[in-house]
């Protein structure tokens, strides 16, 4: 059985001196996970298409126990991101976090629209790397059934306040009247607020189309992160990696 499709490549693993084993999030099968005989090497044709980070059209085989890469054409390497460690990084995080909640055998066209177009806009430095972390972050677990509920204060329906709070495990905001902060509410501006509520609720050619300043964006990165993390449970080390970078070395 074969498939053809294009999709990212998230993650990937060396096997023995010359395979890979990569992760792939395509957009009509989910999740493909498939090993790429020989890729490591240089004289192989599927070198560069099977590389972490590469958008590329695929042709994989199923054999009995796993996905095999046939052939692996790249359309997109983003160069750019490998002059900037931090948007680099980011990067390398967000397809890790993506990578949590694609589904396999199941359509994941919106993630990858989301994820191959914030990549870009890092490889291009259209945009910081903190805001597209946030974005990603808000959105992907939006897309994936975690969407937050920022209509309104969960407690008294008031649409706006100067502060409100953020609580990280419902989702959902309180007024600064109604509020009692405590270690899942974080206090944040109506400036946030409103990128937030932008972030999850626009159509997906305008999330991109805001600026905010930047106590709002450190504002915004802080929360995001802080949902995303409280919502997959679990711990990346790419995030780790990207937080060590902003630590001044003695």
């Amino acid at each position: 059985m074969h498939i053809i499709t294009d999709g990212l490549v998230i993650k990937e693993q060396n096997v023995g001196e010359s395979d890979r084993l990569i992760t792939v999030l395509t957009s009509k099968y989910g999740v493909i996970r498939a090993f790429a005989t020989g890729a490591k090497s240089i004289k192989n044709k599927n070198l560069a298409g099977t590389q972490l980070l590469a958008y590329s059209d695929f042709v994989f085989y199923k054999g009995k126990d796993a996905y095999n890469v046939n052939s692996a054409i790249e359309k997109e390497v983003f160069f750019g991101l490998r002059s900037d460690i931090d948007n680099l990084s980011t990067a390398f995080y967000l397809a890790d976090l993506v990578g949590e909640f694609a589904p396999e055998t199941a359509d994941s066209e919106e993630l990858l629209k989301l994820l191959l177009n914030s990549i870009y806009l890092l490889s291009k430095k259209k945009k910081t790397a903190p805001f597209i972390k946030s974005l990603v972050e808000l959105r992907a677990l939006s897309i994936a059934g975690y969407m937050p509920d920022l209509v309104a204060c969960s407690k008294c329906g008031e649409f706006e306040a100067e502060t409100v709070y953020f609580n990280i495990k419902s989702g959902t905001f309180c007024c600064a009247g109604c509020g009692h902060p405590d270690l899942s509410q974080y206090p944040i501006s109506i400036s946030t607020l409103t990128a937030m509520r932008h972030i999850i609720y626009s159509d997906a050619k305008k999330i991109y189309d805001f600026e905010l300043t930047p106590d709002a964006e450190k504002e915004l990165a802080t929360v995001a992160e802080a949902f995303a993390l409280e919502h997959t449970g679990r711990h990346f080390k790419t995030l780790d990696f990207l937080k060590s970078l902003s630590i001044p070395s003695i």
